[in-house]
């Protein structure tokens, strides 16, 4: 198992943003001083399936190890004046738009850490804190998995809120992108004319409809939610990849992906007050962090993962 901690200090992406300088002003660094979840280490057996036994017959447990911890810019300070105080940067696709078209905030939607810990048992477990309860349907919370870390998602984890500390499988999806297309023409970067591809057009996994179930499972903890993913699907105890949790209050098709490729900058409106493009329009009531880089440290090469 490879942890490490890693810090954002206001989510600044890793690539220059040379040309939304004149769009928006200077804001402040944030960093959080919340520590991380802390659970009941729980007996955990291997779950390497043997003899006609698979992975659907067992349920993950507790994580236990040292967490990967991205921290997020959040909006609460600012709630009342209807903007982000920062760490949104849609030309690099990093959201942070948790209010609705009318910039009302929205806390069940702002992100204000996200942690994974990688037992070695069977199970990669994902928590996402927020600044509220996670909402009801038709909001969704998930992740989104580079496998080989080329800065193109290849899953698309997507669930309800969960309702209840016990594990469970209720609407759980997993789309694919089966054929590549997803970061358009210029990857971690908006198209500047936009860019229309299939996003995540295949679906692996629907646990509702019986499809591949036993593989990805949530529940619900304080302020957030946890997702339990089957190593397997991140490559296996020793893999490299990278990922990005979001919440989507008024969910984009996966089709769609990446949103910030679909919708222009002038299309999807901006938190930022100053931007030209203030308010929000067509993208709203999301929120996302930077890319984490699992199994190995990063270098700063990495297509769109959080700066080493």
């Amino acid at each position: 198992m490879i942890g490490y901690f890693l810090l954002v200090e206001g989510c600044s992406p890793i690539l220059a943003q040379q040309e939304r300088e004149s769009r928006k002003p200077k804001t402040p660094t944030v960093t959080s001083t919340q520590p991380p979840i802390s659970f009941t280490m729980t007996p955990m057996m291997d779950l390497t399936p043997v003899s006609g036994v698979t992975l659907s017959d067992f349920k993950p447990g507790d994580p236990h190890g040292t967490p990967q911890i991205i921290y997020d810019q959040t909006c609460v300070s600012t709630s009342a004046e209807h903007k982000a105080p920062g760490g949104d940067d849609y030309t690099q696709g990093r959201f942070e738009r948790p209010f609705d078209k009318e910039m009302n905030y929205l806390p069940s939607l702002d992100i204000v850490r996200a942690e994974l810990v990688r037992s070695g048992y069977g199970w990669d477990y994902f928590t996402i804190v927020l600044e509220a309860e996670p909402a009801s349907s038709p909001v969704v919370y998930g992740l989104e998995l580079d496998l080989n870390i080329d800065g193109r998602g290849d899953f698309l984890i997507q669930l309800p809120a969960p309702t209840s500390s016990t594990w469970t499988e209720t609407g759980v999806k997993m789309f694919w992108d089966s054929d590549g297309d997803v970061g358009g023409r210029v990857i971690n970067r908006s198209d500047p004319h936009g860019y229309k591809g299939s996003g995540f057009e295949s679906i692996k996994i629907d646990a509702n409809a019986g499809k591949t179930r036993g593989q990805i499972w949530s529940r619900l903890i304080s302020n957030g939610l946890q997702i339990a993913v089957a190593e397997n699907l991140t490559g296996g105890k020793n893999s490299k990849f990278s990922w990005k949790p979001y919440t989507d209050g008024n969910p984009f098709p996966p089709t769609w992906y990446d949103i910030d490729d679909y919708f222009t900058m002038e299309q999807a409106g901006s938190a930022i007050v100053g931007d030209l493009d203030y308010p929000l329009k067509a993208v709203y009531t999301v929120d996302n962090t930077c890319r984490g880089l699992s199994g190995l440290t990063p270098s700063g090469n990495e297509q769109g993962v959080c700066p080493p």
